[in-house]
């Protein structure tokens, strides 16, 4: 087996993959990278840096006291 990566930003990457699709002896599979904003979220989550609440109406109060309402 044999991996290929692939940037797809340009027409004729593109078509590479989709040519790729068609063939019978090759698999593609497509994989999207996290944004930065997404990779520090995730980061938190490892870290502990959540908030956690026993109920849908302890978190609406919760955002209502931080907005202010």
């Amino acid at each position: 087996m044999t991996t290929i990566i692939i940037n797809t930003r340009s027409k004729e990457a593109k078509k590479m993959v989709e040519f790729l699709k068609a063939t019978r002896y090759a698999r593609v599979i497509e994989e999207s990278i996290p944004n930065e904003e997404t990779l520090e979220a995730i980061d938190e989550v490892e870290e502990g840096k959540v908030n956690s609440y026993s109920s849908a109406k302890e978190l609406i109060s919760s955002l209502k006291r931080k907005a202010g309402v």
